[in-house]
């Protein structure tokens, strides 16, 4: 007897030791066919052959009011799904083709999935549009958004049908969890993209870009590829406003790529390409994009050089920021970059007479509580941060969320962009008072970019790891001295 016991003590002891060498880490994926009906408006331009002839009166048809139906499919809506789980944490990435996400969308989907069982709480979730302009539109309910850049007016139909898509591919990743290797990388790119605020602004030029490349390696547990989060800095407008087919544009195309190298899965997250745009070259041949297939190398080779594990550490924290009613604080200095001159020398009359338009507008107007999200890996000692915005971040602002998080004791940083809701775009003090159309784009005056990076960090101190304080640090001065006095006399949210 006192033998047999040993034995089973013995056989338990070797089980337990098997369990924590197979790890912790469990992953599953899907990929849904989410495209729309031919005949919705597609997003991303509000003029040229996107625009109804006599704009602004409707010309209606069943999904459009006053933008021209789209008129085939060059490539599927696709819905991609990546839910992680470490054993103590479990999150879900949905990567969506489309302009951007919002929060109706992704509470609606998020509701429809739970319905069907799917476990993980809105706040551990992250819905991020990829920023193609040549996605569907139509099924934003906030009235900005369907105006400026045009989504069209708001068809429940369209935004149900989504959302649906977005639930099924959420509950068919989850139910595919299964014992999987995890592997964090970066690389870097630069020849693919360009700044495209260099003519405009004195602070950059065409090569201020954010060059990095990260990859979330998601492996089988016997090697085999699962799917490849990846995150870069472009925005989708290789097809202009002359295009009427759905297109999921140059990231599909590396995408597309991708899965044919057998990366699995490829998830896209955009990153903060509010002033990025590809170049000339990368949209070559498209729409077998030249730029798709060197981004989807430069992916697949950080891929390889990733060593994936079995086991890790995963942690996963959101905040609400209030962002308040919109002060837009349109001038003639910023909308036409002038002081002096102009037709009828309206800009030095406005000058004189300061010619302000201070548009404010409630939650119908625009989304005013924006929720970051922030998931920290610890993976063989290694902390990195993934954090969203919720909109177009431009690149300074980019380097300054990721230089928080280097303070804060992260080792590297994936900047999830166009992620759970879409407030336009986030342009730095500097860039903000030299005016053009990001610029006018944002929509709560010159602190809106430290307000968003106020966000990222709260998100983050939650995950953070733990010999680094728990505490906000007010952002430092970040504006050029040479632009003070420009910088004073604009008004302040």
């Amino acid at each position: 007897m006192k033998l047999t016991g040993i034995l089973i003590v013995v056989a338990v002891i070797i089980s337990a030791c098997h369990f924590v060498e197979a790890g912790n880490f469990r992953a599953g994926a899907s990929k849904i066919d989410g495209t729309l009906p031919i005949g919705a408006p597609l997003a991303g331009y509000n003029h040229g052959d996107r625009r109804v002839p006599n704009w602004p009166l409707f010309q209606m048809t069943p999904f459009t009011s006053w933008m021209t139906p789209s008129q085939g499919i060059m490539n599927p809506t696709w819905i991609k799904a990546l839910v992680v789980d470490s054993g103590n944490e479990r999150v879900c990435f949905v990567s969506l083709d489309l302009m951007c996400a919002d929060s109706s969308l992704a509470l609606l989907a998020w509701a429809f999935a739970s319905m069907q069982g799917f476990s993980i709480p809105m706040e551990k979730v992250t819905f991020s549009g990829s920023h193609t302009h040549s996605g569907p539109g139509g099924w934003v309910s906030q009235f900005a958004i369907q105006i400026t850049p045009t989504m069209d007016l708001f068809v429940p139909q369209l935004q149900q049908q989504l959302a649906r898509s977005i639930a099924r591919a959420m509950v068919e990743a989850e139910k595919d969890l299964q014992p999987a290797l995890v592997g964090i990388g970066m690389g870097i790119l630069t020849n693919v993209t360009h700044n495209r605020r260099s003519g405009i602004s004195p602070y950059v030029n065409s090569t201020t870009i954010d060059p990095n490349v990260g990859v979330l390696k998601i492996d089988k547990a016997d090697g085999t590829p699962l799917a490849t989060l990846w995150n870069f800095a472009v925005h989708g407008v290789c097809w202009g406003p002359d295009n009427m087919y759905y297109s999921s544009d140059i990231m599909g195309g590396a995408n597309d790529n991708i899965e044919a190298q057998g990366g699995g899965i490829a998830l896209f997250v955009n990153g903060d390409a509010g002033d990025i745009s590809p170049n000339g070259d990368a949209c070559a041949g498209k729409p077998d994009y030249a730029g798709g297939h060197t981004i989807a190398n430069t992916v697949m080779q950080v891929r390889q050089n990733t060593t994936a594990v079995s086991s890790g550490e995963m942690f996963a924290g959101s905040t609400i920021v209030e962002m308040g009613q919109t002060l837009t604080n349109w001038t003639m200095a910023r909308e036409l970059n002038c002081t002096s001159g102009g037709p009828f020398d309206i800009c030095s009359l406005c000058e004189k007479l300061d010619c302000t338009m201070d548009l404010r507008g409630g939650y119908a107007f625009v989304e005013e509580q924006p929720r970051f999200t922030a998931v920290r890996f610890n993976i063989s000692g290694v902390n990195t941060l993934f954090v969203s915005i919720p909109g177009e971040a431009i690149v300074e602002l980019g380097w300054q969320i990721r230089n928080d998080s280097l303070d804060l004791g992260f080792d590297q940083t994936f900047l999830f962009g166009y992620t759970n809701n879409y407030l336009m775009y986030f342009t730095t003090p500097n860039e903000y008072v030299l005016g053009g159309y990001e610029a006018n784009l944002t929509l709560w005056g010159i602190d809106t970019a430290e307000t968003i990076r106020g966000g990222c960090y709260k998100a983050a101190i939650q995950v953070a790891p733990p010999q680094y304080p728990r505490r906000f640090k007010p952002s430092s001065s970040i504006r050029n001295p040479n632009k003070a006095s420009r910088i004073d006399d604009v008004d302040r949210a």
